[in-house]
């Protein structure tokens, strides 16, 4: 009974291995001290972590602790996404100098209710993915679904689409009144059939335990977590 344990015990640790190398292990407190950070890339590390993500003002610090092969993602215009493109522009200028190898922004997913808006929208988009593909940089665009009904989120992503972003993701993480992880789950696999396949999708919010993980893995290309899963 010991042997069976054992075996089933290393091959589910097998299995979050695999999930591991997708995950974006995410801290976005503000008053983090320069030890919660270097704590923050031990853990990244000990669980071979694709990445951190954090909030600009400790892009530097975190790239001062980790080792090369564990990136740094940035979360831009967090976390409502309402601020003016310069001001997340520079956001991204100084985060990219400080180290960041990823932009996770929270575009203006606000502008979507309003079609008189969509240009701007679209504007917005292009130009965040501009900058960021000059560098080098990847880009994922934040849209917020538990804010947005079907069809404003097949808009969204078609926007995204034309403005050529690497990734869409799902959540701040922060909505109030946020969706469910199944009505997450569920609007997830509408925009894995509306996206092309060179278009990759981040979950974040909500996830919490490896039958989760089991159940979005298929859908989605990297995972946003505040926790170490086990």
């Amino acid at each position: 009974m010991i042997v069976y344990k054992k075996i089933y015990e290393f091959l589910e640790n097998k299995e979050l291995q695999k999930f591991n190398r997708i995950i974006d292990y995410t801290k976005i407190s503000d008053s983090l001290s320069n030890d919660n950070i270097k704590e923050l890339c031990k853990e990244a590390e000990a669980n071979n972590f694709y990445s951190i993500c954090v909030l600009p003002k400790y892009v530097s610090s975190a790239y001062s602790f980790l080792n090369d092969e564990t990136k740094i993602s940035s979360l831009i215009g967090f976390p409502k996404g309402d601020n003016n493109l310069k001001s997340k522009i520079n956001e991204i200028d100084e985060t990219i100098i400080n180290g960041a190898n990823e932009i996770d922004v929270v575009i203006n997913y606000k502008l979507i209710k309003n079609p008189e808006d969509h240009e701007d929208l679209q504007d917005e988009i292009r130009q965040l993915t501009e900058y960021c593909h000059r560098d080098g940089v990847i880009i994922k665009a934040i849209i917020e679904i538990g804010a947005l009904n079907y069809q404003e989120i097949e808009t969204i992503c078609k926007m995204c689409v034309n403005g050529n972003v690497d990734f869409v993701m799902t959540s701040t993480g922060k909505l109030s009144n946020d969706d469910s992880f199944e009505t997450k789950l569920e609007k997830v696999k509408f925009m894995r059939k509306i996206l092309p396949d060179d278009i990759r999708i981040k979950f974040s919010g909500g996830i919490r335990t490896t039958d989760q993980l089991k159940q979005i893995e298929q859908y989605v290309d990297r995972i946003g977590t505040s926790i170490i899963i086990k």
